[in-house]
């Protein structure tokens, strides 16, 4: 049985709060949503934070709104989204996307802020703790070598989020929170091409709001 490591785990209220407790130690602290990937990357020691900040207690993130397109709310669960007709009617495309992430039991818990912000991988890393050790561990986490190339200088890992480029495609945007302020970037400025550095969002904002502009004329489709 693999465990997960001790963490100090807080439960905040509001977005406010919540930047207040990421803002103390970004680099030690990590956001839990759904937890379908963090915690299992957790058990397998390769993301291992002292201080947890869970979301799942933040209404305002669970909410969709309907104005001149939709803002859908980061904490809003990918079976949340499959299940609005609004969104299935709006954004067919993204609609898709979300009803083939994993199972209905991962969609449940998982969240779009979450499938967003994915952790890269690769058949490599998303190994045990002692089967990585057996090998040599990779630049990912511990290690200075890409089993992926050897010869490559910098981690191969890949992306494996459905929702993302369904809302590149749509020209989403995205909300993100500090205690410096707010700042709004295309989700497809969200990434950077290294399986390491994936993200664009720095360690102590929080992705809060996913805002999708009016597709009155346009039809999308996601495979």
């Amino acid at each position: 049985m693999m465990r997960l490591p001790r963490f100090r785990f807080v439960a905040p209220r509001t977005i406010d709060e919540a930047a207040a407790a990421l803002a103390e130690a970004p680099s030690d602290t990590m956001l839990l949503a759904g937890g379908t990937d963090l915690l299992p990357n957790m058990k397998r020691r390769q993301q291992v934070p002292r201080t947890l900040v869970s979301l799942r207690h933040v209404d305002a993130l669970h909410a969709i709104d309907n104005g001149d397109g939709l803002t859908i709310g980061a904490g809003m669960t990918l079976t949340g989204l499959v299940r609005s007709q609004l969104v299935r009617n709006s954004c067919a495309g993204l609609w898709q996307a979300a009803a083939q992430v994993a199972t209905p039991h991962l969609r449940n818990m998982g969240t779009i802020g979450g499938n967003l912000c994915l952790d890269t991988r690769c058949t490599y890393y998303d190994q045990t703790y002692e089967w990585r050790q057996a090998i040599g561990f990779c630049m990912k986490k511990a290690g200075d070598i890409c089993w992926v190339a050897t010869s490559s200088p910098r981690c191969l890992a890949v992306s494996s989020t459905d929702t993302a480029p369904m809302f590149q495609a749509l020209g989403a945007r995205v909300r993100l929170v500090s205690t410096r302020g707010l700042r709004t970037i295309d989700v497809a400025d969200l990434f950077a091409n290294d399986g390491m550095q994936y993200l664009t969002r720095q360690p102590d904002e929080i992705l809060t709001d996913v805002i999708v502009p009016g597709q009155r004329g346009r039809r999308s489709a996601y495979w």
